[in-house]
């Protein structure tokens, strides 16, 4: 029996004293194992996005070099076919054969710049806007879109690596606009500005709902692009009121490539 209220009062805080401590090591082993378990779901979720990133970049690295090797057998096979085509039609006199010859002729010149489009070295070593608009003068010859291209500014060169990335890009959103979009007008727009680069991409197509749209190779391989060359990447659409896709690069920010 406690009868001294000094006894009581030293109980009485023991007591509480005692309960702190459970309370805190309770307390502790929850902090503690919910910072374990956090660190744990953050190091799966970086594995996660180091595993996706991987796969994307050997996905596009198939994709690249199953380019060249369609680019190179254009050039090699089908060029050399379309020319020896050319040369049996040039030894025949006949004055009807005269536009098959310029057809012909016109026809081996969009191969070889369809197969220069197509292979990295073929772009790797011109400036951006060179190559686009070589690429658009090729498109303009489809006749299920109008496409127009217009440049503003005094242009500048970026890193080669970084202009290769910007031409698969553009060539992923003209694929995307004449495979899906089926737009009548489409509007490439280069704008130089200091040591900005911009590329505005507009048509008038069938539009989608950015947020909803399932993101295949194309669609991802575009932001992966993007994002390794710095590049601030923005997709404006809507149903029945076309895209808006526009890439704007800083020179004095872009990472190192291949990082």
């Amino acid at each position: 029996m406690l009868n001294n209220p000094s006894e009581i009062v030293l109980v009485v805080i023991g007591g509480t004293l005692i309960m702190f401590l459970l309370v805190g090591t309770i307390v502790f082993f929850v902090l503690s194992y919910q910072k374990r378990y956090l660190k744990h779901k953050n190091e799966l979720k970086a594995l996660e996005q180091a595993y996706n990133q991987e796969l994307l970049k050997s996905e596009l690295e198939i994709k690249e070099q199953t380019m060249n090797n369609i680019a190179s057998e254009i050039h090699d096979h089908i060029g050399q076919l379309l020319s020896v085509i050319k040369l049996n039609l040039a030894m025949n006199p006949a004055p009807g054969l005269t536009e098959t010859k310029e057809l012909v002729t016109q026809v081996i010149k969009d191969v070889r710049g369809l197969a220069h489009s197509m292979h990295s070295d073929g772009i790797s070593n011109k400036p951006i806007l060179q190559v686009i608009e070589t690429e658009i003068n090729r498109l303009k010859k489809l006749p299920q879109s109008k496409v127009t291209f217009s440049s503003f500014g005094e242009s500048f060169s970026l890193a080669s690596q970084t202009e290769t990335f910007l031409f698969r890009i553009f060539q992923e959103c003209m694929n995307n606009i004449l495979k899906h979009a089926h737009a009548k007008n489409i509007s490439v727009e280069l704008n130089y500005n200091i040591s900005l680069l911009t590329i505005k991409i507009t048509d008038d197509g069938n539009g989608f709902v950015v947020n909803e749209v399932e993101e295949g190779l194309g669609l991802r391989s575009i932001r992966y692009r993007a994002k390794l060359i710095g590049a601030q990447l923005s997709i404006e659409s809507s149903p029945g009121s076309g895209t808006c896709t526009t890439i704007k690069v800083n020179t004095d920010n872009q990472p190192i490539h291949g990082n």
